[in-house]
Order: structure tokens, then C-alpha cells, then sequence
């Protein structure tokens, strides 16, 4: 007997260090859901993460959860690429790497690299960061370029001020500038098989938004210069429509004080915002219509178009949890209501 409980206590032992030396996150509970990135409180505390899944369960602060700490000031935007997802941390100079399903921390990238990083896409196993860099230097923001293998900087590409959302397109890259603490015009085009700058789209100011269509047309929504920024003139918001290569389209908005935000394009429509309404129009308009959505209104922090539904942040007051809602967009009811975090800024869905 005591041969017996020897050898039982042995290979309880066996198996317990085998698990120890596990390193490998496991597979985890977020499948089938939404991702929210919560910016968090500004220049002080933590932003997080929020996961809602596709029955309606809400899970608050994912990556502490998995990691035992905080994930930094402030989340600006996440990227899934692959069983991984990349958190781009602003104020903290790092990417966050990890398991989108466990959400488990697989690597943290940071360096000279990561200089006020914005937005991260990835395409062959490279990954493509934003970059502010000093935020009162118009001449030193950069896209860094990094292997995926090791995470280790394979280049940077210099760029005019206020690289801030990209968009892939093939083997080509489109990077919005939207002008950091300035203000930028400008839209570039980089072949991601050799780096290099392959053409530049003067837009509208502050293009702000960056998407494609079905049919793989490029469309770029201009903010406009705001009415308090100091010694420039106010301009009115654009929306750019980019096909094989160049601007075909040139829609501008009905006066300089018309500022549109948050565009998404969901089965051939395109929906933006403008103050608190809503609007649609199809991908095949010949202007910008005129009237909103009636039945969806609210102070959007951002918006998401997905398979008939809409999917919009609301950020309340900015100093306590904001909500996410969803409504149906050919009743504009609402479908339902979410507790996020702070500040949600993010809404990102999973493909599997």
C-alpha cells in the first residue's frame, strides 16, 4: 500500500510540474464575441478591455483578468491578426500581444520604435505601427515596420505629420495623416513588399476615416478644420472615393462648418455622423445626402456598421463607464445596451 501511495504521490507530482512548465497560454472563454477597447481615464489610471459575447455576456477588464495587471495608459486601438491580438497602448509606448482567445500577454513591443503608437495592421507576417512620435514635433512621426517571428523592427518609413489610421489593400498600405496636434491633407501609399512610398492623395483636412467597400473602392472621410483651431480657416468635411489608384470622387459637405465623423461601410452603404444624427448613403450616390436616419441619434463616441446592424459607443461623460449599443439599421431600433468601460473607443469583431 505504501508502494501505492508513493507512486500515486509521484505522478501527482509529474503531472502538476508538467503544467508548471506549460508557458503556452491555453485557450480561453473569448470566442464568438465583440472586443471594446476602453480608452480609460486621460493621463492618469489604465485603460482596458471589454468582451461581449454573441449571447449578450458581458466580461469588463479581459486583460487584467488574464494577466494580473493593469494594461496602461490609454488604449488607443487593437488589431487581431491570426489567434493573436495587438493593443496599441499610446501613453505607454507598447503594443500588448496576446491570445485573443485566453488573452493571455504573449509579448510586449517597445523601443525607440514605439513613439506615441496610434493604430497597427499586419499583413505576410509584418506587422505596420503608427507613430506620433513627439506629438509637438511635426517632422519626427513614423510607420514602424515589425517582423512578427520575433517582433523585432525590420524598418521605420518617415512621414508627414499625424500618421493615424491605415488600411490594407492587397500588397499596399494606405495611411491616413490626419495631422497629430496639427492638421494634415494628405493620404499615402506604401508597397508593403519593399517599403517604399508609392504615391500621395491630397484630400480633404483631417482625413479622419479610412475604409473599403465590397467591391474594394477606397473612401476616405475628412473631418475639416474645426472652427477654434488657432489662426487657420475653418473648412467643411470631404469624402473622398479612391478607385484604381486615384480620387474619382470629391464629395464635400454643405459648408465649412459641417464636421462629419465615424465612417463604416456595411453591403454597399456608407454611414457617417455629424453632431448627434446619423446618416446613410450608398456607395453608388452621386451626393451627400441631406437627411439622417430617423430614430438613431446620440453623441457616438464611434460607430460600427456589421450585417444590417449598427454598433455605436456612447462615452457619457468621460470620467465613468460608457455603454455600447447596438441597434437594427433598417427599423433604427435598438437591439440592445452593454456597460463598457471608460471611454470606449474601439469595437472590434471577431472573425471566428
Amino acid at each position: 500500500m505504501k508502494h501505492y501511495l508513493l507512486f500515486l504521490s509521484f505522478l501527482i507530482l509529474l503531472i502538476s510540474c508538467k503544467s508548471d512548465d506549460n508557458t503556452q497560454p491555453q485557450d480561453g472563454d473569448y470566442h464568438n464575441g465583440i472586443f471594446v477597447t476602453n480608452e480609460g481615464p486621460f493621463q492618469n489610471g489604465t485603460g482596458t478591455i471589454t468582451f461581449i459575447s454573441d449571447v449578450g455576456e458581458v466580461t469588463q477588464e479581459i486583460f487584467k483578468k488574464a494577466n494580473q495587471k493593469d494594461l496602461g495608459n490609454i488604449v488607443q486601438s487593437m488589431y487581431l491578426y491570426g489567434d493573436r491580438a495587438f493593443i496599441v497602448v499610446n501613453n505607454s509606448h507598447k503594443i500588448e500581444v496576446v491570445n485573443q482567445f485566453s488573452f493571455k500577454e504573449l509579448a510586449v513591443i517597445e523601443g525607440s520604435f514605439i513613439n506615441n503608437p496610434r493604430y497597427f495592421v499586419a499583413i505576410n507576417n509584418k506587422g505596420y505601427i503608427s507613430n506620433w512620435g513627439n506629438p509637438q514635433d511635426p517632422n519626427d512621426d513614423f510607420v514602424a515596420v515589425i517582423n512578427l517571428d520575433d517582433y523585432s523592427l525590420i524598418t521605420t518609413i518617415s512621414v508627414a505629420e499625424g500618421p493615424e489610421k491605415m488600411l490594407l489593400k492587397d500588397n499596399d498600405l494606405y495611411v491616413a495623416l490626419q495631422g497629430g496636434y496639427g492638421f494634415n491633407n494628405k493620404v499615402l501609399q506604401i508597397n508593403t513588399q519593399n517599403n517604399t512610398l508609392s504615391q500621395v492623395f491630397t484630400v480633404g483636412d483631417v482625413p479622419l476615416g479610412i475604409e473599403k467597400d465590397d467591391n474594394g473602392v477606397i473612401w476616405i472621410l475628412c473631418q475639416g478644420i474645426p472652427n477654434y483651431a488657432s489662426g487657420l480657416t475653418e473648412t467643411g468635411g470631404n469624402l473622398i472615393k479612391i478607385e484604381n489608384n486615384q480620387i474619382v470622387e470629391n464629395f464635400s459637405f454643405a459648408s465649412e462648418t459641417v464636421h462629419p465623423k465615424n465612417l463604416s461601410i456595411d453591403n454597399g452603404n456608407i454611414y457617417f455622423t455629424i453632431n448627434d444624427a446619423f446618416f446613410k448613403m450608398e456607395n453608388t450616390a452621386l451626393v451627400i445626402p441631406n437627411n439622417p436616419i430617423s430614430g438613431i441619434t446620440g453623441n457616438f463616441y464611434t460607430i460600427k456598421a456589421k450585417a444590417g446592424k449598427l454598433y455605436a459607443t456612447d462615452a457619457s461623460d468621460y470620467v465613468s463607464e460608457g455603454k455600447l449599443k447596438v441597434f437594427n439599421l433598417d427599423s433604427a431600433s435598438l437591439l440592445g445596451e452593454y456597460e463598457t468601460g471608460i471611454i470606449p473607443g474601439k469595437i472590434i469583431f471577431q472573425n471566428n
